[in-house]
């Protein structure tokens, strides 16, 4: 059993790539929407003006101390040309420990270049494209993608955007980790191998995402953003990249959770009232739809800025005659410095597969620290937990990562 768990959390922790940090969001005075600090209206990816100037000069030592202020001078800004090009990137490295024979290892989880280019006031394109999809071949998962791109039409201010090309349709919350549990099945199929046809998927099932890793489709979808506290979003997509997950169905079959050529659906609201005076907040939710699978969510975030944040998501899919997930998270970070921030999140997963009578449940907790000793470079120790009510025992494990980015 505990090589068992040993084997889940290191899979998790091997999908630990980047997106977005929601708790930024209401920690600052920016604005509450992603677009607040990214070009990208879901979040992630190259950060805007505000973006750039938010985090650029905060380091707990000032290089100006050690030597180094010229070279980060250098680095005063990641826009030409009036911001007509915008460019920047993310590197993560990643120490844990991996099952047996290899114990504690380490790996480059990210290296993507991130490139906007705006040759029109109405015009935009932007993608990037994951160098350690090929450095680490070995360790893709089903359904990543390593590149994403697309084209926005904005005519005017009061309009709304058609965002066109191969990018992540708006499902939930953007987190810059992707183990966390909301978007995971969790859980495993305790009839195993004995389902007809099932064989080793069955036993893989722990293995299957609720959403990819770096999960970017063919679409198109039109924003909305011309009222300051409020942002929607529509729009529709292929689904090749979700056609390889599958599930178990109520008679035993493996099944796909999409069918091979469908249509997804996917919607998204956020509101960001201001209701009380110094506080950020903001409730947003997504509904993703193709045929009988659906993922819906509610998430709710206030913070106190340059104090604390607190965030919470529910998501709940379900597979006609297959699997239901209820899933939850929350996490409080505390901003104990600008260049000192640590967290501590609690996740709780619940997976029903129809076949069974009773629900899988799971367990993540998380204790970490961003630390940044100079701009552009966080430090990320974590201690995480990860317990299974089914199995007896828990995982525990610390990790390690270095993020550097501009």
């Amino acid at each position: 059993m505990k090589k068992y768990l040993s084997l889940l959390f290191a899979i998790l922790i091997m999908t630990y790539l980047a997106d977005a940090r929601p708790e930024y969001s209401i920690l600052m005075s920016y604005g509450q929407k992603c677009s607040s600090c990214h070009y990208n209206i879901q979040g992630g990816g190259v950060r805007n003006n505000f973006g750039w100037l938010a985090r650029k000069d905060i380091s707990i030592i000032n290089p100006e101390s050690i030597g180094l202020k010229g070279l980060f001078d250098l680095m005063s800004n990641n826009s030409v040309l009036d911001e007509s090009i915008m460019f920047g990137t993310d590197f993560r490295w990643q120490m844990a420990k991996w099952p047996p024979p290899v114990g504690r290892d380490f790996m480059v989880m990210q290296f993507s270049p991130y490139l906007v280019l705006q040759p029109l006031s109405w015009l935009g394109f932007e993608g990037f494209y994951n160098i350690a999809y090929n450095i680490a071949s070995d360790k893709r998962f089903v359904g990543q993608n390593p590149y994403a791109a697309s084209m926005y039409i904005k005519p005017a201010d009061y309009l709304p955007a058609l965002r066109v090309g191969y990018f992540q349709p708006p499902v939930g919350i953007k987190y810059d980790d992707h183990t966390v549990l909301v978007r995971q099945v969790t859980g495993y199929a305790k009839s195993g191998a004995r389902f007809p046809g099932a064989g080793n998927i069955a036993k893989n099932l722990p293995n299957m995402p609720l959403i990819p890793d770096d999960y970017a489709e063919l679409g198109a979808q039109l924003d909305y953003e011309a009222v300051s506290w409020l942002s929607l979003s529509a729009g529709v997509f292929n689904s090749k990249n979700m056609e390889d997950l599958v599930s178990i169905s109520k008679t035993g079959q493996t099944i796909p959770v999409v069918d091979t050529g469908s249509v997804s659906t996917a919607l998204r609201a956020f509101v960001s009232p201001s209701l009380i005076d110094g506080v950020n907040n903001y409730l947003s939710g997504t509904y993703f739809v193709n045929g009988d699978f659906y993922i819906s969510s509610l998430s709710l975030g206030i913070g106190l800025p340059d104090k604390v944040s607190f965030l919470a998501e529910y998501m709940r899919s379900e597979k006609k005659d297959s699997r239901l997930t209820l899933n939850f998270l929350a996490e409080v970070t505390y901003q104990l410095t600008d260049a000192i921030l640590p967290y501590v999140r609690a996740e709780r997963g619940c997976t029903k597969y129809k076949i069974e009578n009773n629900p899988f449940f799971s367990n993540q907790f998380v204790f970490g620290v961003h630390l940044y000793p100079l701009p552009f470079i966080d430090l990320l120790p974590e201690y995480r937990i990860y317990n299974s009510e089914q199995v007896p025992g828990y995982s525990s494990e610390w990790t390690f990562q270095i993020h550097l980015f501009y």
